[in-house]
């Protein structure tokens, strides 16, 4: 859980209303995220980060245990990053 991820460059995404939606031009996708998703997404453009430190600044904002948040994050990163949406950071 210490490796660092990033947003992908080549994603474009526009906040409408209270969802971000994320544009993939390679694969020729719409994603649309959730308040939750969207403030990961926030946090990840900000700068690369880690599940743990995704997690503690989620529990800050959100009440939430740990290993719950934990989970979703991980399930976050693990699907944003099958559809090469974020990526590993050097």
């Amino acid at each position: 859980m210490q490796l660092l991820f990033r947003v992908s460059t080549d994603v474009l995404s526009n906040k409408i209303d209270d969802e971000l939606v994320l544009m993939s031009p390679t694969a020729g996708f719409y994603y649309s995220l959730d308040p939750v998703g969207s403030r990961i997404w926030e946090l990840l453009s900000e700068k690369p980060s880690t599940v743990d430190e995704l997690a503690d600044r989620l529990m800050e904002e959100y009440e939430v245990d740990r290993e719950t948040c934990l989970n979703d994050v991980l399930a976050f990163i693990d699907d944003m990053a099958a559809r090469k949406l974020i990526v590993p950071s050097e």
